[in-house]
């Protein structure tokens, strides 16, 4: 069986990152404290793209670095802000020992998220990476989830699991794949189609999946 996951929210915490980095840029530069959710609120979730989202952390008050310093600064220091993620590690560590094929399918950066990857000591728990930046199409486009399967060397058959219920969860559906939503406090919009599980963490929702029945989705 196959199991694709979301990377940012889903088995990393990209918004816990986001917000170490605004504190560590707020104590460099010497800035007031409330700098920090003026940053956060400046990222939109990883939505504003990064030239835009530095144009605007630079325009707030006390930032003393020039364009090139910041963009430089934060390519070193951001992902630094991310660490081992225990509860993704038990959760991958179960499905690689209950026989999962396991794929991590994303929009990001190629090379932020392969540094992400690398210091969330998930790296050598899944069988394949399948980055938007890299295959030429986003989610929820079913071509990069066939790429996602086609690397990890298995059908299109299983699980989709993230958070973000366009891009993961219809996208997964129309994939033919079987989707479990992190919901992280939210409720379901009443989009359709609609999770078939939702959960309150990736360890909740791939206990709930690997006690499932297994079936072929009907599509």
């Amino acid at each position: 069986m196959l199991a694709l996951f979301d990377f940012d929210d889903t088995l990393v915490s990209r918004s816990a990152a986001i917000r170490r980095w605004a504190r560590l840029l707020v104590r460099r530069e010497d800035m007031a404290e409330d700098a920090v959710q003026a940053i956060i609120d400046a990222d939109h979730q990883g939505t504003t793209p990064r030239d835009e989202f530095l144009a605007l952390v630079r325009s707030l008050p006390g930032i003393r670095m020039t364009e090139a310093e910041i963009h430089d600064w934060y390519a070193a220091s951001y992902p630094l802000c991310y660490g081992t993620e225990e509860e993704s590690i038990q959760a991958l560590t179960l499905l690689r020992d209950a026989g999962w094929k396991i794929g991590v399918v994303t929009n990001g950066s190629t090379i932020r998220t392969s540094q992400k990857l690398a210091r969330s000591g998930l790296a050598a728990l899944i069988d394949a990476l399948c980055v938007a930046e890299d295959v030429g199409v986003c989610k929820p486009d079913r071509r990069i989830f066939e790429e996602v399967a086609r690397r990890c060397g298995a059908d299109l058959a299983g699980w989709m699991i993230g958070d973000a219920p366009v891009e993961d969860i219809v996208g997964g559906a129309q994939a033919g794949l079987r989707t479990a939503w992190l919901r992280r406090g939210r409720s379901w919009n009443g989009m359709r189609p609609r999770p078939d599980i939702e959960a309150d963490s990736v360890l909740e929702a791939v206990l709930t999946i690997v006690n499932s029945p297994r079936r072929t989705p009907s599509g």
